[in-house]
């Protein structure tokens, strides 16, 4: 079998074991093993939201109670921008956008202070035909309707 080629591997038949000795894997390694499940627990976004649940005493007290040899890279990072947060604006609302869910925003719609829902199809038909005046292949469709 050439060395990194895919080519190389045979499709599994039935009967066929890749594994014969039956090392390797979950089996022999446990600790490797998910249970089958994803652990919220683990991410950044569920650490930063037991973060701010604290009060302020609890908060200043839990980099002791959770010595580093304990602390998973998820909640070290999520103290650190907490802390961040609590110092510069742009690490609150960033802390806060991907705790409480970004703030929607509306966009108006609007043709030189016109709101779009507003006109009728001449006037729709006027604005298109302006737009596509004078480019290869546009015509006045205002102009196209009458002829019809």
């Amino acid at each position: 079998m050439g060395k990194n080629n895919t080519k190389d591997i045979k499709p599994k038949t039935k009967g066929h074991n890749r594994n014969p000795t039956g090392k390797g894997g979950f089996k022999d390694n446990p600790e490797n093993r998910n249970a089958g499940y994803w652990s919220s627990e683990d991410s950044i976004g569920f650490q930063y939201k037991k973060l701010i649940k604290l009060t302020v005493d609890e908060f200043k007290t839990w980099i002791n109670d959770n010595p580093e040899k304990q602390r998973t890279i998820a909640q070290e990072l999520a103290y650190q921008a907490v802390i961040q947060a609590r110092k510069d604006l742009a690490y609150l609302k960033e802390v806060t956008d991907r705790t409480e869910g970004r703030a929607s925003q509306s966009i108006d719609m609007t043709t030189k202070g016109e709101k779009l829902n507003k006109f009728d199809d001449e006037q729709i038909d006027k604005i298109i035909g302006r737009l596509t005046k004078g480019k290869r292949g546009g015509s006045d469709i205002s102009s196209e309707k009458k002829s019809n």
